[in-house]
């Protein structure tokens, strides 16, 4: 079982909208698919309940001894089930932050859940984009992440924090378990229109990153805002879109992919500019 982390330290850049899809586009590949929204906001659970989430999820298989299968729900599609954030996560992050509530080892408790997990051929876990103490135990647990970088002008802050903390961790990982360093699989350029800043930044990461960097960038589309509001992945409501076609290549990519370095090792690219508004209407669901 293949399990890995859309996440990133920068709010806005399509998080919730790649975990969706690329959970989706997966399933397309005939893969058993266990998604986990864990960002209390619940995002990615409202890409498929938008009436409402369930209340019993994640935060349930925390604080009181519950196995992911036993929190997990079907999606509408075969091959797809998600484990919603429940109506307590955000206590269970602060939780994890003291010595009390959770106990000895609260930081290695997704690790657990994950480690009894049977069933799914990949697992992908969406984060919220602070920097919690949930987070940082989301990343002892899982195999490796997926950066979504938004092409806007601040575009690799958020990630040279991610990287920083992708080190600790692992450094840890290395000394107090069996999980190997925490690898970045791969980075996804998001929301690309046909702007020169968009296409200028998109540069710009992919000589950062090279070729962690997959070939496909998603289009700017409200396509992905009708779908969100509708509780259907884009995959499935617009499947000849060129935003359904991206989210596939980026599931091909993911399966494809071997182990990669854990950071990048290109020169960082000098960030000075100021940010800028980006155009809202071309926004979809973070």
């Amino acid at each position: 079982m293949r399990s890995v982390a859309v996440t990133n330290a920068k709010g806005g850049v399509a998080k919730s909208t790649t975990a969706i899809n690329l959970a989706a586009a997966l399933v397309d590949l005939d893969q058993r698919v266990l998604l986990i929204d864990a960002d209390p906001s619940g995002n990615a659970a409202l890409g498929f309940f938008p009436r409402g989430t369930p209340p019993v999820g994640l935060a349930d298989a925390l604080l009181k001894g519950q196995r992911l299968e036993d929190v997990a729900v079907a999606t509408a599609y075969e091959g797809l089930d998600i484990v919603t954030p429940g109506d307590r996560l955000s206590i269970c992050s602060d939780q994890m932050g003291s010595a009390q509530g959770l106990g000895q080892g609260r930081e290695f408790r997704i690790r657990r859940l994950l480690k009894g997990l049977a069933g799914y051929d990949v697992v992908i876990v969406d984060t919220s984009p602070v920097l919690t103490p949930l987070n940082v135990a989301i990343l002892y647990a899982v195999a490796d992440i997926l950066i979504p970088i938004d092409p806007c002008v601040a575009a690799l802050a958020g990630v040279r924090t991610l990287e920083e903390l992708v080190r600790t961790v692992s450094e840890f990982r290395l000394e107090f378990t069996d999980a190997g360093a925490l690898t970045i699989n791969g980075v996804l350029i998001t929301r690309a229109d046909r702007t020169l800043v968009s296409k200028q930044i998109e540069a710009e990461v992919r000589n950062y990153f090279g070729s962690l960097v997959y070939p496909r960038a998603v289009p700017a589309s409200v396509k992905f805002r009708e779908a969100y509001a509708r509780g259907i992945p884009l995959i499935y409501y617009d499947r000849f879109s060129a935003g359904a076609e991206a989210y596939r290549a980026a599931a091909t990519a993911y399966l494809a992919g071997q182990d990669q370095p854990a950071l990048a090792t290109s020169t960082p690219v000098d960030n000075d500019e100021p940010d800028i508004e980006d155009d809202s209407s071309l926004r979809e669901a973070s």
